[in-house]
């Protein structure tokens, strides 16, 4: 009884595996990930930051929760800011940028940013219209250099 009961546990769990780099339209390996949360410590969601070294490339997605994925009149962005700085840092002067945003029932993104010298920064909002609060989330700062 324990062993089946184990079993099916383990069987479940092979089925429904985390989502891939690809399920968000990235390439890579995931770096890093950050809360999007409300003031009031909602989460509202998930920014995944991925790196592809065959590439060189980062990528990123901003992702809803339950709290939000598959409702109407979400507004959501992410952004990944390619950063003057070569070394982490506790802030981020931007060069250039790679925004998505507008009204997904999932997630935002992807967006990418080859940057092979520089740090970057990922942020995002998630929005929900219907009720009127937001959310917020970042990597803070410059980091994920090199």
């Amino acid at each position: 009884m324990l062993f089946t009961a184990l079993l099916a546990i383990v069987g479940g769990l092979v089925l429904a595996p985390a989502a891939s780099a690809a399920t968000y339209g990235c390439s890579g390996s995931e770096i890093g990930t950050y809360p999007v949360t409300t003031s009031g410590g909602t989460n509202y969601g998930t920014i995944h930051i991925y790196y592809d070294s065959s590439t060189g490339k980062n990528c990123a997605a901003a992702v809803g929760s339950s709290a939000v994925s598959g409702k109407s009149n979400i507004y959501m962005s992410v952004t990944i800011f390619k950063c003057s700085q070569t070394s982490p840092s506790s802030s981020c002067s931007y060069v250039s940028s790679d925004p998505d945003s507008g009204y997904y029932s999932y997630y935002a993104g992807p967006v990418t940013m080859y940057s092979p010298n520089n740090c970057i920064q990922v942020g995002a909002t998630i929005r929900n219209d219907s009720i009127g609060t937001v959310a917020t989330g970042s990597s803070g700062g410059a980091k994920y250099c090199g």
